[in-house]
């Protein structure tokens, strides 16, 4: 079977579905994505950071504009990344509010059934739905996300409300990002572009993340999260024991700046996948290998993965080739980036070292350990920590 030419279904309209459509538009490819949710996807690609590599690649390919909104951090960019994407799909049929029901597969192609009673059928059906995602449930039946047992407290909000403003002030200034060191965890306050992509000073979003111990009572065994909105006050009393507690004065004003109803709650999981390919179904971005947010890579890999099909695709004009090459390449990828989250997890959550003795030398040791030889770009510009 011919790549150019086949129809091709992607379930999941976020980062890894349109960079994915992109990419298999470019190989001549009739494409649809498909996206459960309705309207703009604000929170897909909102703090999300990528290596200036990638970045500078996605342009020079064309999947994102030269003048896309961003936020500068040392060596780092925080980017507000679906829209810039999505704004590439003007050609693509793109269905939101559509929820695929099933799908089937046979020797010549897919067939997605979806909530509305519709079905329409594939040469190639792509899996890019996410961690929970549906696709790899059915083609991978016993793997599932693995929750690590400490969870994501997160918020964001304009930096227009924000009042205390030194903390951020100093950030701008150098250039830098923001991580809190605490025992059992760490926090994280960045900056990303606003919605209208204003990303000047005064105009941002105020970005922060605590990795910390899931208070008691909640059973996050089954992936889920608790979205904004639904966070209950006595939940809630956890994250306010720990900001008074163990939160310097100025970064406490920073997070609480975050009203009940804006905060979220998101466990970590992660998961191992020994494929990604199954028949004439594919797998890309968190649908495939699940990595903790520890390593910045859950866009990053979504979007190498795109990368990938669309470099393998130049030197495969047959879907087994190509399929064969892509599944090889990006499974060993995938299995790399949940290890190194696994330890980085260890050390930067489960047990952590004592941050207020650590000398510069310290840190380094502590870091190339933690890394053990791999190169991440959110750990290479790092300092110590300040006492």
């Amino acid at each position: 079977m011919r790549v150019r030419g086949s129809r091709v279904g992607i379930i999941g309209g976020s980062v890894a579905g349109c960079a994915t459509a992109i990419a298999l538009e470019r190989l001549g490819c009739d494409v649809q994505v498909f996206e459960r949710s309705s309207g703009v996807l604000r929170d897909r690609g909102s703090g999300i950071a990528i290596p200036l590599a990638l970045r500078d690649e996605l342009i020079d390919s064309g999947y994102l504009p030269a003048d896309y909104a961003h936020c500068l951090a040392t060596l780092r960019w925080w980017i507000l990344l679906w829209r810039s994407l999505r704004t590439r799909l003007a050609d693509a049929p793109y269905h939101d509010g559509v929820t695929l029901h099933g799908f089937s597969q046979d020797a010549d192609g897919v067939t997605a059934v979806f909530d509305d009673g519709s079905s329409q059928r594939f040469d190639l059906l792509v899996g890019a739905d996410g961690y929970r995602s549906m696709i790899r449930q059915q083609v991978i039946p016993h793997t599932r996300p693995q929750y690590a047992g400490y969870i994501l407290w997160r918020g964001n909000y304009p930096e227009s409300r924000l009042w205390h403003r030194a903390a951020i002030q100093r950030g701008t200034e150098a250039g830098a990002w923001h991580y809190i060191c605490l025992d059992g965890g760490h926090g994280i306050v960045y900056m990303i572009p606003n919605f209208d992509d204003r990303a000047d000073p005064g105009h941002r979003r105020v970005n922060w993340g605590i990795y910390a111990p899931q208070p008691p009572g909640l059973d996050f065994s089954e992936p889920t999260s608790i979205p904004p909105g639904e966070v209950r006050r006595e939940l809630y009393t956890h994250l306010d024991r720990l900001l008074t507690s163990a939160f310097p004065p100025d970064y406490e004003a920073v997070i609480r700046e975050s009203p009940l109803e804006e905060v979220s709650i998101q466990p970590i999981y992660d998961d191992l996948v020994d494929s990604y390919v199954h028949g004439r179904v594919m797998l890309i971005g968190d649908a495939g290998t699940v990595t903790r947010p520890h390593t910045g890579s859950g866009a990053t890999k979504a979007l190498q993965d795109a990368l990938c099909l669309a470099r393998l695709g130049q030197e495969h004009d047959e879907w087994p080739g190509l399929l064969a090459a892509y599944d090889a390449e990006r499974t060993a990828a995938g299995v790399s980036l949940v290890q190194l989250g696994r330890r980085l997890g260890r050390d930067l959550v489960e047990h952590t070292p004592k941050w207020g003795t650590m000398t510069a030398d310290d840190f380094d040791a502590w870091t190339k350990r933690t890394l053990s030889g791999e190169r991440l770009y959110l750990y290479g510009n790092a300092a110590a920590p300040d006492r």
